[in-house]
């Protein structure tokens, strides 16, 4: 036999050979890792899911009864080839199960039906054909030879990359999420409507249109319809940004050829963007840029979680619950009587648990449920929306680091009272109510409300910003805050909390829009709009007000700006026109809770007294075209004592400009006051108020230091706080008034609409 043929045979045999090794084709596939907050279940009985992907053989995942499931996110979708699986008291009983695997978290299919183990304790394997792309596995077990018990010592999961890893899908972009620099009436939402007989159109060069979509992704390329783009060509450049500020151009001049449907434009990969931005440069007719559609197409992400649709459902996972997971609520309403709670659970700062719905604002809690949040921490809640009757819509009870983002807060009203979103218990701190609607609410009691903990302490460390209140009312005398920071009883106690950026647009439920009673907070870069009632600090010390914007119509009565009660607080850089009550008044009052500010043993009385001003600092405000300016004083017993008025600017065209109703020891340095009677104190000089015109102009309809007002450069005193203006611009030598003087006409900091805060703002 000659030497070709003898090896021909050798390589038959060894390829025979192999051929009969059991899983000898495994080779490419490598286990996949699945992190142990990667693995849920239906139920344990203490020993956890993640004690599968421990290593160990020594613990356990159990679970009793036919239909218990544990499942296994892989983080992405992969092809999945085979698993492996011991079993505890595998040499001594088989168990019996079902394989399925998932895409999307919400249908499975089965791969493998009514698997049994074989006797031994070790990781046995079980080989399906196989399936790409996989995101989840899920073991549903059926019992044990012995009983109905499922126990699992580990699992491991076996593939590869998936061939669709890299498949790009069309981003889903809400029409809330278009924006653009101008339009005809042919609104910017019109490009994603799923319709080329609509429009967005701006005329001239540079105008721009732009996509949020929501979070950082890898964009490929995008696809756009062009109005008569069969006669025309139209030009533009393609950016993207990860931060709304810096702008990449990924394509520049790309000119489009001549016909309307979509057309596709194709650039090397961008791995992460959120921020995508058409700038059009006309087209071969005139400088008119019209597109019909636009579609964006990347690597879409697959939120993982727990689906629910059900009421019983959501009860569970909440009951489930444990770090890194996400309960996804369908669309429909979520009722029952009494709350959905999730009590004692502690997500992390990297795997918080997250209930949110799966679209935004279409998973609804009504009738008579609501949503507690006890003992907790480190949990998100998301685009939900509460329409139920008669309870508190949002309890945060003795929790920590909530975040509740994007929701929706619409009771029906009751004619009682109620709170929507109360903060309260023992060890609660470091809570952001962020991106949310509150609206709108008739009913008695404050939108949101933070009550203490019952040992005299408030939350503390919070952040309530980017949210939209709106439409409260009819006005009461008492007790329709739209938010209340803290209680009489609490005032004392340090909050170190924050309201900043939120838009309060026709609230219109009490003399205290925003009621502070409670130390050491901070109110700033807020918009009150022709809304009655003003910011108070109606209790407490510490706390600054600065960089807000009081916008009323001149009409509506009871537009009011800031009252203080209390020791060292400070008023700055804030912006008021057109209201049509005090603008700023440090009151007199009616307890005197000392220079200290805490005296031994209050009354419960005395902690609800309108408390002496001590060492307030008002400086660097302007007050334009409002029924009255600053006052200092009232008919109450005690004065307000060592308190600064500096480089404000009153121009009024009524009343009495710096009003001072009690003589006091109070300085007053670098006023300006023009328009009406400047001052009804004889003894206050040009230096400390100055009679004399501002000269201010009109900038992005707001009353802001003209080139040659004589304000520029003449504030007096040195406040050291007082580091930027209004616009949040940096103070050089201090002009008087909320606004250093400046060619500028774009401001990181302006009065805020609708479209910056609430859901959909970006």
């Amino acid at each position: 036999m000659g030497k070709g043929k003898k090896a021909g045979i050798v390589l038959l045999l060894v390829s025979l050979f192999l051929a009969m090794i059991p899983f000898s084709g495994y080779a490419a596939d490598a286990k996949l890792s699945i992190a142990p907050s990667g693995v849920t279940a239906s139920a344990d009985d203490g020993n956890v899911p993640a004690n599968t992907v421990d290593g160990s053989l020594t613990t356990r995942w159990s679970a009793s009864g036919d239909g218990q499931w544990i499942k296994f996110d892989l983080g992405t979708v992969k092809k999945v080839s085979f698993i492996k699986i011991a079993f505890l008291n595998g040499d001594t009983r088989t168990s019996n199960f079902d394989i399925q695997i998932s895409t999307d978290n919400v249908n499975f299919t089965t791969v493998q039906a009514n698997v049994t183990s074989s006797l031994n304790t070790s990781l046995q394997i079980f080989d399906f054909p196989d399936v790409d792309p996989v995101r989840y596995v899920r073991i549903v077990g059926h019992g044990n030879s012995v009983n109905a018990w499922n126990s699992y010592t580990e699992a491991e999961i076996y593939g590869d990359t998936s061939a669709s890893a890299s498949a790009d899908s069309k981003f889903s972009v809400p029409g809330a999420s278009v924006t653009a620099s101008a339009d005809d009436g042919n609104v910017p939402a019109n490009t994603v409507d799923g319709s080329l007989t609509t429009r967005w159109s701006a005329n001239g060069n540079g105008q721009w249109i732009k996509y949020d979509l929501g979070s950082n992704v890898k964009v490929s390329f995008i696809k756009i319809a062009f109005l008569s783009g069969d006669t025309r060509t139209s030009s533009c450049d393609i950016q993207t940004s990860t931060d709304n500020v810096n702008f990449t151009t990924v394509q520049a001049n790309v000119t489009s050829s001549l016909n309307t449907s979509l057309q596709t434009f194709d650039f090397p990969d961008v791995t992460s963007v959120r921020y995508v931005r058409i700038v059009g440069h006309g087209n071969s007719l005139n400088t008119w840029n019209s597109y019909t559609e636009v579609e964006i197409y990347g690597v879409v992400p697959v939120t993982p979680g727990v689906p629910v649709s059900t009421s019983a459902e959501l009860t569970t996972a909440l009951s489930n619950a444990s770090a890194g997971t996400t309960i996804v609520l369908a669309n429909g309403s979520y009722t029952q009587t009494g709350p959905f709670v999730l009590s004692n659970k502690n997500g992390t700062a990297s795997s918080p648990i997250t209930i949110k719905a799966a679209n935004q604002g279409q998973a609804i809690i009504s009738g008579g449920a609501s949503l507690q949040i006890q003992n907790s921490s480190n949990v998100v809640i998301e685009g939900l929306k509460f329409t139920n009757l008669g309870n508190t819509a949002l309890l945060l009870d003795g929790s920590n680091n909530i975040r509740v983002t994007r929701n929706l807060f619409a009771l029906q009203a009751t004619g009682s009272t109620l709170i929507w979103l109360q903060v309260s218990g023992v060890n609660s701190h470091h809570n952001r109510i962020d991106h949310n609607d509150f609206g709108n609410k008739s009913d008695t009691d404050p939108l949101i409300a933070y009550q203490g903990d019952g040992n005299g302490n408030i939350s503390q460390y919070d952040v309530i910003e980017y949210n939209y209140f709106h439409d409260v009312g009819p006005w009461v005398a008492n007790g329709k805050e739209t938010i209340r920071l803290g209680l009489s009883g609490i005032s004392l106690s340090n909050g170190f909390n924050t309201i900043q950026y939120n838009l309060f647009e026709n609230c219109d439920g009490e003399p205290e829009i925003v009621s502070v009673k409670s130390s050491n907070n901070t109110v700033r870069y807020n918009t009150f709009k022709t809304s009655k009632g003003g910011l108070t600090s109606r209790h407490g010390h510490f706390n600054s007000f600065y960089g807000n914007f009081f916008l009323g119509d001149g009409v509506e009565t009871e537009e009011a700006g800031i009252r203080i009660y209390g020791n060292d607080h400070k008023i700055y850089n804030n912006y008021m026109e057109n209201l049509t009550a005090n603008a700023i008044i440090l009151d007199n009052g009616n307890y005197d809770g000392g220079t200290s500010g805490y005296p031994s043993n209050p009354t419960a009385d005395d902690s609800r007294a309108q408390w002496k001003i001590y060492r307030a600092q008002v400086v660097n405000n302007t007050i334009v075209n409002s029924t009255t300016g600053i006052i200092v004083g009232s008919s109450k017993a005690f004065a307000t004592q060592d308190s600064r008025i500096a480089n404000n600017i009153v121009r009024n065209s009524t009343g009495t400009l710096y009003d001072e109703v009690v003589t006091t020891n109070n300085v007053f340095e670098g006023n300006m006051g023009f328009g009406s009677t400047v001052s009804n104190n004889s003894s206050r000089t040009t230096a400390q108020i100055w009679g004399v015109n501002p000269l201010l102009t009109t900038v992005n309809g707001l009353q802001k230091l003209s080139s040659g007002s004589p304000a520029i450069n003449a504030a007096l005193g040195t406040y050291t706080f007082v580091t930027e203006d209004m616009d949040g611009e940096t103070r050089a030598t201090t002009d008087i008034g909320a606004d250093e003087r400046s060619s500028s006409t774009s401001f990181g900091k302006h009065p805020l609409v609708v479209t910056e805060v609430g859901p959909n703002a970006p």
